[in-house]
């Protein structure tokens, strides 16, 4: 059964498997888009063009299934910057299921992908990975073991290192209608060919409940972002800490950065013009807020009271002149704009059109200055949605989107943007 599976030491049976499914997110079978689709990162190839890589049950999705629970594969796209298209092709299919699916790419071409695993564990589930090049081709190929009984793991690449923040463990009480949370946090780190080089317990022990790591990596460092459980409380607290991938050791070890926090509502990401690590998320009360810090975790710059950003939402970066301007889908639709310097964070706009997101994952790329192309994950399927933006504060119904679902298919309005080149084909691969 597929439900959503954390692990402990002690056998699990049937009820704890499902008391674990509802408590990540609060959510009955039929609102939890996730079992749908989950997890999803646009990576961008040596060649300037860019691989969507995602984690449905189908394309379009079919659900959960009422006898084998979850179902999900991961597929791929190659995407065109100037067109846009979605073509999904599959590379990961197991029984059980394969979610979220999270990606990254070092600096020598390497993708690795992580997800937590149902299929033929031990511990009812297991954090895996595998290793494929820009054209995804196996280098060393999934299934390969993160941590057997490990969840909830993300991915990031600093420089020709991956570093896997996964979570071990779950406790009962508390938290969410009182169903529980994660425990432990560690970070394993592999060379670009999978080899494990490090693991670091991250925050472990009896002391604190941690869960829900998410990763950035820099040049040269990787920031771990979490959410710590608070007794009697429905929210969190935001953990931070900042590692070395060649020593396997902390820059800056853990320290909480935010408090206040709704539970799993909070993303990072290393801008590297400026090189600088932000970290976004939303406070209990609904209020957004964005962080700066150096490549080394010192605090350099916040801002407050911005529109909240949306559960799993990945942060969005362009170069622009002297400024990297940062867009995010917020809640409960469209985006906001964001412009961080070496020292400063300025909230510029929000684009409020378009239908609502889901808790299951979006992402995005600037195709040009000004017109970004973002997927959201769905009950129907992938949504795309476009979206123009101004440096200055700008009326929204100057804003463009388009939104499809459920098709095999999807293609930028030809008329918006420069002639495309053609979609180069990939052979599929199939494990």
């Amino acid at each position: 059964m597929k439900d959503y599976r954390k692990t402990s030491k002690t056998l699990l049976n049937l009820f704890y498997a499902v008391t674990l499914f509802f408590s990540c997110f609060n959510l009955s079978p039929a609102q939890d888009t996730r079992s749908y689709q989950h997890g999803i990162n646009f990576i961008q190839r040596p060649d300037q063009q860019w691989l969507l890589i995602w984690s449905s049950s189908g394309n379009p999705p079919t659900g959960r299934d009422r006898k084998t629970g979850w179902t999900h594969d991961v597929y791929y796209a190659l995407i065109n910057p100037r067109q846009p298209v979605i073509r999904p092709i599959t590379l990961i299919s197991k029984p059980e299921a394969q979610e979220p699916a999270s990606s990254a790419i070092t600096d020598d071409g390497h993708i690795m992908i992580t997800m937590e695993d149902g299929w033929n564990t031990k511990r009812n589930v297991a954090q895996r990975f595998g290793i494929y090049d820009s054209r995804m081709q196996p280098v060393k190929p999934y299934p390969q073991m993160v941590h057997d009984g490990g969840h909830s793991g993300h991915v990031a690449a600093v420089k020709n290192r991956f570093v896997v923040f996964f979570s071990d463990e779950w406790i009962q009480g508390g938290g969410v209608d009182n169903l529980g949370s994660g425990d432990d946090v560690l970070a394993n780190i592999y060379t670009s060919k999978g080899e494990l080089r490090h693991t670091l317990p991250v925050a472990t022990g009896n002391k604190s409940r941690d869960w829900w790591p998410l990763v950035g990596g820099s040049e040269k460092s990787a920031m771990l972002v979490w959410q710590r459980f608070v007794d009697g409380q429905t929210w969190s607290l935001l953990m931070m800490a900042v590692i070395d991938p060649a020593t396997g050791r902390f820059i800056k070890k853990p320290v909480q950065i935010a408090n206040n926090l709704e539970y799993y509502t909070y993303s990072v990401a290393y801008l590297s013009k400026p090189d600088r690590f932000l970290v976004t998320g939303t406070h209990h009360n609904g209020g957004g807020f964005a962080q700066l810090f150096s490549a080394n975790g010192e605090f350099i710059h916040e801002t407050e009271n911005i529109p909240p950003v949306m559960r799993e939402a990945r942060i969005i970066q362009h170069q622009d002149g002297n400024k990297t301007v940062v867009a995010q889908a917020v809640k409960p639709a469209g985006i906001m704009i964001l412009a961080a310097t070496t020292d400063k964070l300025v909230f510029q706009e929000k684009i409020s059109l378009g239908p609502k997101w889901s808790i299951a994952g979006t992402d995005g790329i600037f195709i040009d200055d000004r017109h970004l192309f973002l997927v959201g994950l769905s009950e129907k399927g992938l949504m795309r949605q476009f979206f123009e933006i101004n440096q200055a504060i700008k009326e929204q119904q100057d804003s463009h989107q388009d939104t499809e679902f459920g098709e095999k298919a999807f293609a930028f309005p030809p008329s918006r943007l420069t002639p495309s080149l053609p979609v180069k084909s990939i052979t599929e691969v199939r494990e």
